[in-house]
């Protein structure tokens, strides 16, 4: 949108105050304001708020450093005309808003230089108030950050593809379990059609349906099988909804239940009552309690089976939000080791990597939740989520 450019409100940048030459009296305060808004990399706008679309009064000559306009381009303008394309409309309309109400604004904008080039701002928005409290100007500082951003949009980039490799381990760990999983219905699927043909003979139609019912069944339960598998290997974006735990947590037990079986572990899922949702991606919850829920396989299969061998999945209701917890009765943690349970690549496993544990904390912690870990009671290890519930739109 072109800025509007009232002929009126232009006014004339003011030039710094020439120094005290040498001999006459130290330099005025004036001429030090001026001097440090001159070197200054932060650069400082000040609006008329009194006027219809605020426009622009002041820029300080690190502005004009930072958007390649001059000052005379500028004054009498507003700030739509540093915005472009890619400016996020609901960031320009939360200014909008915070100017009106007369508070404080900050967060960062996509901007655009003179020459098109784009770069992220962080902008701090203050009301300058009379003696009656009216507002009469807005004071907007403002800094490229756009090194700082790109760097945060990569470490967001690392990560995703770290949780993503881990997940195709994961797996590709799984892969023979997954393939007796498919396996199974597959085969009922076979005999259950053999069957429907032989009752074509004798034409009874009840036990023709009733084995089609359970052919539809079966191919239901291979394909997802297959999907969730699917799912965990595939990259793509975050997409958060509102998600049932308790459900997310049934799906990673039939996820394992081959391993869990060869293994001779007795696992059980206990959900409390009016369990609220979360909001968060389902596949990376998904992601975060298999993890944990192979650890705890691992870590009881490493030990003779001299104890008897149980993980359990408790997903309760706490002040905020939802209590998911993973409990087993392997060989547990010393201290040190539970002290380092988090660091990158510490691992206990011969074969382990040392970042499952890390890609879980961070997946827990990109949905505002937080994991702990602390010895049961008995035998084993307690992993503990703690997210928090849906917001009520």
């Amino acid at each position: 949108m072109a800025a509007r450019k009232p002929a009126s409100r232009r006014a004339p940048r003011r030039a710094a105050p020439a120094p005290a030459a040498a001999g006459e009296d130290a330099p005025s305060q004036d001429w030090l304001k001026a001097a440090a808004l001159d070197v200054a990399d932060d650069g400082i706008v000040i609006s008329d708020a009194s006027v219809p679309d605020a426009p622009i009064v002041y820029v300080s000559p690190s502005f004009e450093r930072l958007v390649g306009y001059p000052a005379e381009d500028i004054l009498g303008t507003n700030c739509r005309v540093v915005q472009g394309p890619g400016t996020d409309p609901e960031t320009v309309r939360q200014i909008a808003i915070a100017l009106q109400q007369g508070r404080v604004f900050q967060g960062e904008i996509l901007n655009y230089r003179k020459d098109g080039t784009p770069f992220w701002n962080f902008l701090r928005i203050a009301p300058i108030r009379d003696a009656r409290g009216r507002v009469t100007h807005h004071v907007g500082t403002q800094s490229d950050v756009t090194e700082l951003h790109v760097a945060r949009e990569r470490e967001r980039e690392m990560q995703a593809a770290v949780a993503h490799a881990s997940r195709v381990r994961t797996v590709a760990a799984l892969g023979a379990s997954l393939a007796h999983e498919v396996n199974q219905p597959l085969a009922a699927i076979v005999a259950n059609a053999e069957a429907a043909m032989r009752f074509l003979d004798s034409c009874n139609v009840d036990e023709i349906r009733e084995a089609l019912a359970a052919i539809a069944k079966d191919a239901r339960r291979a394909g997802e099988i297959v999907m969730r598998a699917h799912r965990l290997v595939r990259r793509q974006p975050v997409a958060a909804e509102a998600v049932d735990c308790a459900r997310v947590a049934g799906e990673v037990l039939d996820f394992v239940r081959t391993r869990l079986r060869h293994a001779r572990i007795e696992a059980r899922l206990v959900a409390g009552d009016g369990l609220p949702r979360v909001m968060a991606d389902p596949i990376q919850l998904h992601q975060a309690l298999l993890n944990l829920v192979l650890n705890a396989i691992e870590a009881m299969e490493a030990e003779a089976p001299a104890h008897p061998r149980r993980l359990e999945i408790a997903a309760r209701r706490e002040k905020g939000g939802v209590r998911i917890r993973i409990s087993d009765t392997g060989p547990g943690a010393g201290d040190e080791a539970l002290g380092r349970m988090f660091q990158t690549f510490h691992t206990t496993k011969a074969r382990g990597t040392g970042l499952g544990l890390l890609v879980t904390r961070s997946l827990v912690e990109a949905h505002g939740g937080r994991l702990a870990v602390a010895r049961n009671a008995g035998r084993g290890l307690a992993f503990t989520i703690h997210l928090p519930r849906e917001e009520p739109q």
